[in-house]
Protein backbone atom coordinates (compact mmCIF):
# COMPACT_ATOMS: atom_id res chain seq x y z
CA UNK A 1 0.00 0.00 0.00
CA UNK A 2 1.41 3.37 -0.94
CA UNK A 3 1.25 6.02 2.24
CA UNK A 4 -1.25 8.30 -0.18
CA UNK A 5 -4.47 6.87 -1.06
CA UNK A 6 -4.74 8.45 -4.68
CA UNK A 7 -1.52 6.98 -5.53
CA UNK A 8 -2.33 3.57 -4.43
CA UNK A 9 -5.24 3.67 -6.41
CA UNK A 10 -2.48 4.81 -9.17
CA UNK A 11 -0.94 1.85 -8.49
CA UNK A 12 -4.01 -0.62 -8.95
CA UNK A 13 -5.23 1.28 -11.97
CA UNK A 14 -2.18 0.54 -13.97
CA UNK A 15 -1.44 -3.11 -13.20
CA UNK A 16 -4.85 -4.13 -12.84
CA UNK A 17 -5.49 -2.33 -16.31
CA UNK A 18 -1.83 -4.47 -18.13
CA UNK A 19 -2.11 -7.65 -16.83
CA UNK A 20 -5.37 -8.22 -18.42
CA UNK A 21 -5.60 -5.36 -20.76
CA UNK A 22 -4.95 -7.53 -23.92
CA UNK A 23 -7.46 -10.05 -23.53
CA UNK A 24 -9.74 -7.13 -22.64
CA UNK A 25 -8.70 -5.79 -26.06
CA UNK A 26 -9.82 -8.52 -27.62
CA UNK A 27 -13.11 -9.12 -25.80
CA UNK A 28 -13.68 -5.44 -26.52
CA UNK A 29 -13.36 -5.73 -30.31
CA UNK A 30 -14.87 -8.54 -31.03
CA UNK A 31 -18.21 -7.57 -28.57
CA UNK A 32 -18.19 -4.31 -30.27
CA UNK A 33 -18.71 -6.12 -33.59
CA UNK A 34 -21.45 -8.58 -32.00
CA UNK A 35 -23.58 -5.29 -32.05
CA UNK A 36 -24.20 -6.59 -35.82
CA UNK A 37 -23.13 -9.72 -35.82
CA UNK A 38 -26.44 -10.99 -37.56
CA UNK A 39 -25.14 -7.98 -40.71
CA UNK A 40 -21.95 -9.59 -40.72
CA UNK A 41 -23.59 -13.56 -40.85
CA UNK A 42 -26.03 -11.93 -43.86
CA UNK A 43 -22.51 -10.21 -45.63
CA UNK A 44 -20.96 -14.18 -44.90
CA UNK A 45 -24.00 -15.84 -46.28
CA UNK A 46 -24.56 -13.97 -49.65
CA UNK A 47 -26.50 -16.60 -51.18
CA UNK A 48 -29.59 -15.51 -49.34
CA UNK A 49 -31.31 -12.80 -51.35
CA UNK A 50 -35.44 -13.18 -50.80
CA UNK A 51 -36.85 -13.01 -47.38
CA UNK A 52 -40.66 -14.06 -46.47
CA UNK A 53 -42.30 -12.15 -43.72
CA UNK A 54 -43.31 -14.35 -40.71
CA UNK A 55 -46.95 -15.38 -41.88
CA UNK A 56 -45.91 -16.71 -45.13
CA UNK A 57 -42.16 -18.16 -44.03
CA UNK A 58 -44.46 -19.88 -41.59
CA UNK A 59 -46.64 -21.77 -44.28
CA UNK A 60 -43.65 -22.81 -45.78
CA UNK A 61 -41.98 -24.21 -42.34
CA UNK A 62 -45.26 -26.16 -42.12
CA UNK A 63 -45.30 -27.65 -45.74
CA UNK A 64 -41.76 -28.65 -45.15
CA UNK A 65 -42.24 -30.23 -42.20
CA UNK A 66 -44.98 -31.83 -42.18
CA UNK A 67 -43.13 -33.71 -45.89
CA UNK A 68 -39.83 -34.52 -44.27
CA UNK A 69 -40.64 -34.75 -40.02
CA UNK A 70 -43.96 -35.69 -39.25
CA UNK A 71 -42.44 -38.63 -37.28
CA UNK A 72 -40.39 -36.29 -35.09
CA UNK A 73 -41.87 -35.40 -31.62
CA UNK A 74 -40.75 -31.90 -31.86
CA UNK A 75 -40.08 -29.18 -34.19
CA UNK A 76 -38.22 -26.14 -33.42
CA UNK A 77 -38.75 -22.93 -35.73
CA UNK A 78 -36.65 -19.75 -36.28
CA UNK A 79 -38.95 -17.25 -38.60
CA UNK A 80 -36.97 -14.59 -40.74
CA UNK A 81 -36.78 -11.22 -39.77
CA UNK A 82 -35.23 -8.03 -40.83
CA UNK A 83 -31.45 -9.02 -39.41
CA UNK A 84 -31.90 -12.67 -39.80
CA UNK A 85 -33.03 -13.84 -43.31
CA UNK A 86 -33.74 -17.72 -43.72
CA UNK A 87 -36.42 -19.59 -41.69
CA UNK A 88 -33.96 -21.74 -40.00
CA UNK A 89 -35.68 -25.38 -38.63
CA UNK A 90 -34.53 -28.75 -36.47
CA UNK A 91 -36.22 -31.63 -35.46
CA UNK A 92 -35.31 -34.73 -33.90
CA UNK A 93 -34.65 -38.18 -36.32
CA UNK A 94 -33.65 -41.43 -34.10
CA UNK A 95 -31.56 -41.91 -38.03
CA UNK A 96 -29.41 -38.91 -37.98
CA UNK A 97 -25.92 -39.18 -36.02
CA UNK A 98 -24.45 -37.24 -33.30
CA UNK A 99 -27.21 -35.83 -31.30
CA UNK A 100 -29.88 -36.51 -33.22
CA UNK A 101 -30.98 -33.47 -34.53
CA UNK A 102 -31.96 -32.79 -38.16
CA UNK A 103 -31.52 -29.19 -39.14
CA UNK A 104 -32.70 -27.76 -42.13
CA UNK A 105 -32.68 -23.64 -43.46
CA UNK A 106 -35.10 -22.20 -46.24
CA UNK A 107 -35.15 -19.16 -48.31
CA UNK A 108 -37.69 -16.84 -49.08
CA UNK A 109 -39.78 -18.75 -51.41
CA UNK A 110 -39.65 -21.69 -48.57
CA UNK A 111 -36.72 -23.74 -50.93
CA UNK A 112 -34.30 -25.72 -48.33
CA UNK A 113 -30.69 -23.90 -49.82
CA UNK A 114 -27.57 -25.47 -48.73
CA UNK A 115 -25.61 -21.97 -47.47
CA UNK A 116 -21.46 -22.17 -47.27
CA UNK A 117 -20.45 -23.55 -44.06
CA UNK A 118 -19.57 -20.12 -41.72
CA UNK A 119 -20.06 -19.39 -38.22
CA UNK A 120 -20.57 -15.73 -38.90
CA UNK A 121 -20.91 -12.83 -36.75
CA UNK A 122 -21.49 -15.60 -34.29
CA UNK A 123 -18.09 -16.61 -33.99
CA UNK A 124 -16.85 -13.33 -32.58
CA UNK A 125 -20.22 -13.16 -30.11
CA UNK A 126 -19.01 -16.42 -28.85
CA UNK A 127 -15.42 -15.41 -29.12
CA UNK A 128 -16.00 -12.59 -26.86
CA UNK A 129 -17.24 -14.85 -23.48
CA UNK A 130 -16.48 -18.12 -24.90
CA UNK A 131 -12.86 -17.46 -26.58
CA UNK A 132 -11.75 -20.66 -28.86
CA UNK A 133 -9.76 -24.01 -28.59
CA UNK A 134 -10.30 -24.21 -24.87
CA UNK A 135 -12.94 -25.40 -22.01
CA UNK A 136 -15.96 -23.27 -22.46
CA UNK A 137 -15.93 -23.86 -18.38
CA UNK A 138 -12.69 -22.03 -18.33
CA UNK A 139 -12.58 -19.82 -20.96
CA UNK A 140 -16.33 -17.94 -19.19
CA UNK A 141 -13.83 -18.42 -15.95
CA UNK A 142 -10.57 -16.71 -17.47
CA UNK A 143 -12.98 -13.93 -19.36
CA UNK A 144 -15.06 -13.14 -15.79
CA UNK A 145 -12.13 -12.56 -13.76
CA UNK A 146 -10.58 -10.21 -16.41
CA UNK A 147 -13.72 -8.44 -16.40
CA UNK A 148 -13.78 -8.06 -12.63
CA UNK A 149 -10.08 -6.42 -13.14
CA UNK A 150 -11.36 -4.11 -15.88
CA UNK A 151 -14.37 -2.88 -13.49
CA UNK A 152 -11.79 -2.41 -11.28
CA UNK A 153 -9.35 -0.05 -13.83
CA UNK A 154 -12.65 1.80 -14.43
CA UNK A 155 -13.37 2.62 -10.71
CA UNK A 156 -9.52 3.62 -10.13
CA UNK A 157 -9.51 5.34 -13.05
CA UNK A 158 -12.14 7.72 -11.94
CA UNK A 159 -10.30 8.14 -8.83
CA UNK A 160 -7.35 9.15 -9.51
CA UNK A 161 -7.93 11.52 -12.70
CA UNK A 162 -9.12 14.42 -10.29
CA UNK A 163 -9.44 16.83 -13.40
CA UNK A 164 -10.87 14.70 -15.70
CA UNK A 165 -13.23 16.11 -17.24
CA UNK A 166 -11.04 19.55 -17.45
CA UNK A 167 -8.66 17.13 -19.63
CA UNK A 168 -11.23 16.04 -21.83
CA UNK A 169 -10.93 19.36 -23.38
CA UNK A 170 -7.19 19.75 -23.60
CA UNK A 171 -6.47 17.00 -26.00
CA UNK A 172 -2.97 17.23 -27.48
CA UNK A 173 -1.83 15.61 -30.50
CA UNK A 174 1.84 14.27 -31.53
CA UNK A 175 2.82 15.52 -28.06
CA UNK A 176 4.44 12.04 -26.53
CA UNK A 177 3.28 10.83 -23.88
CA UNK A 178 0.71 13.30 -23.14
CA UNK A 179 -1.34 12.50 -25.89
CA UNK A 180 -1.66 8.92 -25.25
CA UNK A 181 -3.13 10.04 -21.79
CA UNK A 182 -5.09 12.57 -23.27
CA UNK A 183 -6.42 9.74 -25.93
CA UNK A 184 -7.35 7.77 -22.95
CA UNK A 185 -9.16 10.14 -21.36
CA UNK A 186 -10.68 11.31 -24.13
CA UNK A 187 -12.13 7.69 -24.60
CA UNK A 188 -12.85 7.02 -21.04
CA UNK A 189 -15.14 9.81 -20.31
CA UNK A 190 -16.57 9.98 -23.83
CA UNK A 191 -18.77 6.55 -23.25
CA UNK A 192 -17.85 6.12 -19.49
CA UNK A 193 -21.34 4.78 -18.97
CA UNK A 194 -20.94 2.54 -21.76
CA UNK A 195 -17.86 1.18 -19.76
CA UNK A 196 -19.43 0.65 -16.55
CA UNK A 197 -22.33 -1.09 -17.48
CA UNK A 198 -21.34 -3.29 -20.12
CA UNK A 199 -18.28 -4.17 -17.67
CA UNK A 200 -21.03 -4.33 -14.74
CA UNK A 201 -23.57 -6.48 -16.45
CA UNK A 202 -21.16 -9.01 -18.48
CA UNK A 203 -20.56 -10.30 -14.95
CA UNK A 204 -23.94 -10.63 -14.12
CA UNK A 205 -24.72 -12.58 -17.55
CA UNK A 206 -22.61 -15.33 -16.40
CA UNK A 207 -23.39 -15.06 -12.53
CA UNK A 208 -24.96 -18.48 -12.56
CA UNK A 209 -21.77 -19.97 -13.48
CA UNK A 210 -19.99 -18.27 -10.76
CA UNK A 211 -22.50 -18.63 -7.93
CA UNK A 212 -22.90 -22.25 -8.39
CA UNK A 213 -21.76 -23.09 -5.03
CA UNK A 214 -24.54 -20.49 -3.68
CA UNK A 215 -27.23 -22.12 -5.75
CA UNK A 216 -26.17 -25.75 -5.06
CA UNK A 217 -26.21 -25.01 -1.17
CA UNK A 218 -29.90 -23.37 -1.36
CA UNK A 219 -31.22 -25.85 -4.31
CA UNK A 220 -30.15 -29.22 -5.18
CA UNK A 221 -28.51 -28.31 -8.20
CA UNK A 222 -29.45 -25.58 -11.53
CA UNK A 223 -32.23 -27.52 -12.91
CA UNK A 224 -33.90 -26.98 -9.36
CA UNK A 225 -33.07 -23.75 -9.36
CA UNK A 226 -34.40 -22.73 -12.93
CA UNK A 227 -38.04 -24.79 -12.16
CA UNK A 228 -38.21 -22.42 -9.14
CA UNK A 229 -37.90 -19.29 -10.48
CA UNK A 230 -39.64 -19.81 -14.13
CA UNK A 231 -42.84 -21.01 -15.45
CA UNK A 232 -43.02 -24.36 -16.52
CA UNK A 233 -45.83 -24.75 -18.55
CA UNK A 234 -48.02 -27.34 -19.35
CA UNK A 235 -47.18 -31.00 -20.08
CA UNK A 236 -49.23 -32.32 -23.07
CA UNK A 237 -48.35 -36.47 -24.35
CA UNK A 238 -49.02 -37.28 -27.39
CA UNK A 239 -52.25 -39.81 -27.46
CA UNK A 240 -51.05 -41.75 -30.89
CA UNK A 241 -54.42 -40.31 -32.29
CA UNK A 242 -53.42 -38.67 -35.66
CA UNK A 243 -55.62 -34.83 -36.71
CA UNK A 244 -55.10 -32.32 -39.10
CA UNK A 245 -53.01 -29.46 -37.78
CA UNK A 246 -54.48 -26.08 -38.22
CA UNK A 247 -52.51 -23.85 -40.89
CA UNK A 248 -49.31 -22.41 -38.40
CA UNK A 249 -49.90 -18.94 -39.92
CA UNK A 250 -53.69 -18.60 -38.75
CA UNK A 251 -52.66 -19.36 -35.14
CA UNK A 252 -49.01 -17.13 -35.72
CA UNK A 253 -51.14 -13.94 -36.37
CA UNK A 254 -53.68 -14.84 -33.09
CA UNK A 255 -50.29 -14.89 -31.00
CA UNK A 256 -49.45 -11.82 -32.48
CA UNK A 257 -52.25 -10.10 -31.36
CA UNK A 258 -52.04 -11.47 -27.99
CA UNK A 259 -48.58 -10.26 -27.63
CA UNK A 260 -48.91 -6.58 -29.03
CA UNK A 261 -46.84 -7.43 -32.31
CA UNK A 262 -43.84 -8.15 -30.22
CA UNK A 263 -41.62 -10.44 -32.07
CA UNK A 264 -41.59 -14.02 -31.49
CA UNK A 265 -38.13 -15.30 -31.28
CA UNK A 266 -38.61 -19.03 -32.19
CA UNK A 267 -41.49 -21.63 -32.29
CA UNK A 268 -41.96 -25.08 -30.81
CA UNK A 269 -44.01 -27.51 -32.02
CA UNK A 270 -44.71 -30.84 -29.91
CA UNK A 271 -46.48 -33.81 -30.96
CA UNK A 272 -47.11 -32.54 -34.65
CA UNK A 273 -49.59 -35.00 -36.56
CA UNK A 274 -51.15 -36.00 -33.20
CA UNK A 275 -54.74 -35.33 -31.67
CA UNK A 276 -52.76 -33.65 -28.83
CA UNK A 277 -50.17 -31.39 -31.14
CA UNK A 278 -49.76 -28.28 -29.14
CA UNK A 279 -47.56 -25.14 -30.36
CA UNK A 280 -45.54 -22.80 -28.45
CA UNK A 281 -44.61 -19.31 -28.90
CA UNK A 282 -41.93 -17.53 -27.15
CA UNK A 283 -41.95 -13.89 -26.87
CA UNK A 284 -38.77 -12.06 -28.01
CA UNK A 285 -36.90 -9.55 -25.88
CA UNK A 286 -36.19 -7.31 -28.64
CA UNK A 287 -38.44 -4.69 -28.11
CA UNK A 288 -38.34 -3.53 -24.80
CA UNK A 289 -35.59 -3.58 -22.10
CA UNK A 290 -37.86 -4.65 -19.80
CA UNK A 291 -39.99 -8.30 -21.00
CA UNK A 292 -42.55 -10.42 -19.60
CA UNK A 293 -40.64 -13.22 -21.56
CA UNK A 294 -44.06 -14.31 -22.26
CA UNK A 295 -44.86 -17.96 -23.74
CA UNK A 296 -48.30 -18.69 -25.82
CA UNK A 297 -49.32 -22.55 -26.04
CA UNK A 298 -52.06 -23.42 -28.14
CA UNK A 299 -53.34 -26.59 -29.15
CA UNK A 300 -51.87 -27.04 -32.68
CA UNK A 301 -55.63 -28.91 -33.81
CA UNK A 302 -58.02 -26.38 -32.72
CA UNK A 303 -56.48 -23.43 -32.50
CA UNK A 304 -57.54 -22.86 -28.70
CA UNK A 305 -55.17 -20.85 -26.23
CA UNK A 306 -53.99 -23.49 -23.75
CA UNK A 307 -51.44 -21.77 -21.44
CA UNK A 308 -50.02 -17.87 -21.49
CA UNK A 309 -47.28 -18.30 -19.39
CA UNK A 310 -44.47 -15.07 -18.11
CA UNK A 311 -41.90 -14.74 -16.05
CA UNK A 312 -42.81 -13.47 -12.74
CA UNK A 313 -39.89 -13.72 -10.42
CA UNK A 314 -38.13 -10.30 -9.52
CA UNK A 315 -34.45 -11.63 -9.28
CA UNK A 316 -34.20 -13.69 -12.34
CA UNK A 317 -36.61 -10.64 -14.39
CA UNK A 318 -33.50 -8.32 -12.88
CA UNK A 319 -30.79 -10.57 -14.06
CA UNK A 320 -32.70 -10.90 -17.84
CA UNK A 321 -33.57 -7.33 -18.20
CA UNK A 322 -29.44 -7.01 -17.33
CA UNK A 323 -28.30 -9.47 -20.03
CA UNK A 324 -30.84 -7.48 -22.55
CA UNK A 325 -29.13 -4.32 -21.86
CA UNK A 326 -25.73 -6.27 -22.05
CA UNK A 327 -26.72 -7.75 -25.56
CA UNK A 328 -28.48 -4.59 -26.32
CA UNK A 329 -31.02 -6.86 -27.98
CA UNK A 330 -34.07 -4.33 -27.48
CA UNK A 331 -32.02 -1.76 -29.00
CA UNK A 332 -33.03 -0.19 -32.82
CA UNK A 333 -30.32 0.65 -35.44
CA UNK A 334 -30.12 3.84 -33.62
CA UNK A 335 -28.95 2.73 -30.53
CA UNK A 336 -27.34 -0.38 -31.69
CA UNK A 337 -25.25 2.11 -33.53
CA UNK A 338 -24.48 4.33 -30.25
CA UNK A 339 -23.85 0.56 -28.64
CA UNK A 340 -21.29 0.08 -31.43
CA UNK A 341 -19.87 3.31 -31.24
CA UNK A 342 -19.24 3.05 -27.25
CA UNK A 343 -17.94 -0.10 -27.62
CA UNK A 344 -14.99 1.25 -30.38
CA UNK A 345 -14.37 3.76 -27.69
CA UNK A 346 -13.75 1.04 -24.94
CA UNK A 347 -11.60 -0.60 -27.50
CA UNK A 348 -9.57 2.41 -27.87
CA UNK A 349 -9.90 3.42 -24.47
CA UNK A 350 -8.01 -0.45 -23.67
CA UNK A 351 -5.56 -0.27 -26.35
CA UNK A 352 -4.10 3.43 -25.80
CA UNK A 353 -4.15 2.33 -21.87
CA UNK A 354 -1.32 -0.25 -23.07
CA UNK A 355 0.19 2.23 -25.35
CA UNK A 356 0.63 4.74 -22.34
CA UNK A 357 1.80 2.74 -20.06
CA UNK A 358 5.43 1.76 -22.29
CA UNK A 359 5.25 5.34 -23.18
CA UNK A 360 5.17 6.60 -20.36
CA UNK A 361 8.88 4.10 -19.37
CA UNK A 362 10.41 4.52 -22.40
CA UNK A 363 12.25 8.15 -22.19
CA UNK A 364 13.43 7.19 -19.28
CA UNK A 365 14.74 3.57 -20.27
CA UNK A 366 16.10 5.15 -23.36
CA UNK A 367 17.96 7.77 -21.43
CA UNK A 368 19.51 4.95 -18.81
CA UNK A 369 20.07 2.83 -22.06
CA UNK A 370 18.72 0.36 -21.08
CA UNK A 371 15.21 -2.33 -22.19
CA UNK A 372 14.61 -4.81 -19.36
CA UNK A 373 12.88 -7.82 -20.89
CA UNK A 374 9.13 -6.55 -19.60
CA UNK A 375 9.59 -3.59 -21.36
CA UNK A 376 10.19 -5.51 -24.62
CA UNK A 377 7.54 -7.70 -24.14
CA UNK A 378 4.83 -5.52 -23.23
CA UNK A 379 5.84 -3.32 -26.61
CA UNK A 380 5.63 -6.34 -28.61
CA UNK A 381 2.71 -7.60 -27.02
CA UNK A 382 1.05 -4.06 -27.43
CA UNK A 383 1.87 -4.40 -31.52
CA UNK A 384 0.89 -8.15 -31.90
CA UNK A 385 -2.39 -7.42 -30.14
CA UNK A 386 -3.99 -4.04 -31.18
CA UNK A 387 -2.46 -4.71 -34.66
CA UNK A 388 -3.64 -8.13 -34.99
CA UNK A 389 -6.59 -8.77 -33.92
CA UNK A 390 -8.41 -6.00 -36.33
CA UNK A 391 -5.90 -8.43 -39.32
CA UNK A 392 -7.24 -11.38 -37.97
CA UNK A 393 -10.89 -10.16 -38.44
CA UNK A 394 -10.21 -9.10 -42.03
CA UNK A 395 -8.65 -12.53 -43.05
CA UNK A 396 -11.53 -14.18 -40.97
CA UNK A 397 -13.91 -12.13 -43.95
CA UNK A 398 -11.79 -12.68 -46.56
CA UNK A 399 -11.70 -16.36 -46.16
CA UNK A 400 -15.16 -16.44 -46.17
CA UNK A 401 -15.09 -15.40 -49.96
CA UNK A 402 -11.84 -16.75 -50.79
CA UNK A 403 -12.12 -20.45 -49.57
CA UNK A 404 -14.44 -23.07 -52.18
CA UNK A 405 -18.39 -23.22 -50.68
CA UNK A 406 -17.87 -27.23 -50.63
CA UNK A 407 -14.51 -26.92 -48.72
CA UNK A 408 -14.47 -29.55 -46.18
CA UNK A 409 -15.41 -28.25 -42.35
CA UNK A 410 -15.55 -24.29 -44.03
CA UNK A 411 -16.36 -22.74 -40.77
CA UNK A 412 -13.81 -24.07 -38.66
CA UNK A 413 -10.87 -23.37 -41.49
CA UNK A 414 -12.41 -19.70 -41.57
CA UNK A 415 -11.49 -19.79 -37.82
CA UNK A 416 -8.33 -21.28 -38.26
CA UNK A 417 -7.41 -18.47 -40.38
CA UNK A 418 -8.37 -15.91 -37.97
CA UNK A 419 -6.24 -17.18 -35.34
CA UNK A 420 -3.38 -18.04 -37.53
CA UNK A 421 -2.89 -14.26 -38.81
CA UNK A 422 -3.30 -13.14 -35.26
CA UNK A 423 -0.61 -16.25 -34.28
CA UNK A 424 1.89 -14.58 -36.93
CA UNK A 425 1.61 -10.64 -35.80
CA UNK A 426 2.41 -12.40 -32.19
CA UNK A 427 5.33 -13.81 -33.68
CA UNK A 428 6.37 -10.63 -35.89
CA UNK A 429 7.76 -8.01 -33.07
CA UNK A 430 10.25 -11.11 -32.49
CA UNK A 431 11.41 -11.30 -35.83
CA UNK A 432 11.21 -7.40 -36.87
CA UNK A 433 11.28 -5.43 -33.29
CA UNK A 434 8.04 -3.53 -32.35
CA UNK A 435 7.97 -0.53 -33.94
CA UNK A 436 8.72 -1.95 -37.57
CA UNK A 437 6.05 -4.35 -36.20
CA UNK A 438 3.55 -1.44 -36.13
CA UNK A 439 4.78 0.35 -39.33
CA UNK A 440 4.30 -3.13 -41.49
CA UNK A 441 0.95 -4.18 -39.51
CA UNK A 442 -0.56 -0.83 -40.27
CA UNK A 443 -0.04 -1.20 -43.70
CA UNK A 444 -0.67 -4.77 -44.09
CA UNK A 445 -4.02 -3.76 -42.23
CA UNK A 446 -4.31 -1.46 -44.98
CA UNK A 447 -4.14 -3.88 -47.93
CA UNK A 448 -6.35 -6.65 -45.81
CA UNK A 449 -9.16 -4.37 -45.33
CA UNK A 450 -9.08 -2.73 -48.64
CA UNK A 451 -9.03 -5.75 -50.32
CA UNK A 452 -12.31 -7.28 -49.10
CA UNK A 453 -14.93 -5.67 -51.09
CA UNK A 454 -13.28 -5.75 -54.61
CA UNK A 455 -12.40 -9.52 -53.60
CA UNK A 456 -16.22 -9.76 -53.43
CA UNK A 457 -16.36 -8.65 -57.07
CA UNK A 458 -14.33 -11.17 -58.53
CA UNK A 459 -15.87 -14.30 -56.10
CA UNK A 460 -19.55 -14.00 -55.64
CA UNK A 461 -22.73 -12.48 -57.52
CA UNK A 462 -23.63 -9.75 -54.88
CA UNK A 463 -20.54 -7.14 -54.64
CA UNK A 464 -20.15 -3.57 -54.43
CA UNK A 465 -21.09 -3.30 -58.28
CA UNK A 466 -24.12 -4.98 -58.43
CA UNK A 467 -25.83 -4.64 -55.01
CA UNK A 468 -29.82 -4.16 -55.30
CA UNK A 469 -31.16 -1.24 -52.84
CA UNK A 470 -33.10 -1.22 -50.39
CA UNK A 471 -32.35 -4.91 -50.84
CA UNK A 472 -28.09 -4.55 -49.88
CA UNK A 473 -28.10 -1.89 -47.89
CA UNK A 474 -27.03 -4.17 -45.23
CA UNK A 475 -24.14 -5.13 -47.33
CA UNK A 476 -23.06 -2.19 -48.74
CA UNK A 477 -22.53 -0.50 -45.66
CA UNK A 478 -20.42 -3.46 -44.08
CA UNK A 479 -18.36 -3.21 -47.50
CA UNK A 480 -17.85 0.85 -46.77
CA UNK A 481 -16.85 0.24 -43.31
CA UNK A 482 -14.05 -2.00 -44.37
CA UNK A 483 -12.70 0.51 -46.60
CA UNK A 484 -13.39 3.05 -43.83
CA UNK A 485 -10.99 0.76 -41.68
CA UNK A 486 -8.43 0.22 -44.83
CA UNK A 487 -8.31 4.28 -44.77
CA UNK A 488 -7.71 4.75 -40.82
CA UNK A 489 -4.65 1.85 -40.64
CA UNK A 490 -3.14 3.60 -44.12
CA UNK A 491 -3.16 6.68 -42.06
CA UNK A 492 -1.82 5.10 -39.38
CA UNK A 493 0.89 3.63 -41.30
CA UNK A 494 1.71 7.26 -42.95
CA UNK A 495 1.86 9.13 -39.84
CA UNK A 496 4.45 6.03 -38.29
CA UNK A 497 6.43 6.55 -41.58
CA UNK A 498 6.51 9.85 -41.17
CA UNK A 499 7.60 9.90 -37.44
CA UNK A 500 10.06 7.39 -38.32
CA UNK A 501 11.76 9.54 -41.15
CA UNK A 502 12.19 12.12 -38.73
CA UNK A 503 13.82 10.40 -35.72
CA UNK A 504 16.25 8.92 -38.50
CA UNK A 505 16.78 12.77 -39.30
CA UNK A 506 17.55 13.59 -35.66
CA UNK A 507 20.19 10.94 -35.80
CA UNK A 508 21.99 11.92 -38.37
Amino acid sequence: MKARFRDSMTWLHTWTGLVVGWVLFAVFLTGTLAYFQHEITQWMMPEVEVVAPPEQAIEQVQTFLSAKAMASPRWSITLPSERERVSTLYWRDKNAGGRGFVKAVLDGQGKEITLRDTRGGNFLYRFHFDLHYVSVFWARWFVGICSMFMLVAIITGIIIHKKIFKDFFTLQLFKGPRSWLDAHTLTSVLALPFHLMITYTGLVTLMLMYLVSAINLSFSDRNAYFNAITPQGIQIKAVGEAANMLPFSDIYLTAQKALNGVPVAYIEVLNPGDKNAIIKFYEAPTEHLLSDYRTLTYSAVTGELLENTALTNSAEQTRKTMINLHAGRFADTGLRWMYFLSGVMGTLMVATGLILWFEKRQKKLKQQNKMPFGHKLVSGLNAGFILGLPAAVAVYLLSNRLLPVDFTDRAQMEIHCFFATWFVFLLYPILRGASKTWRDGALINAVLFFSIPFVSVIMIERHLFSYQYPRDWTLFIIDLLTIFSGLTMFVLFNYLKQRQQQVNQIKV
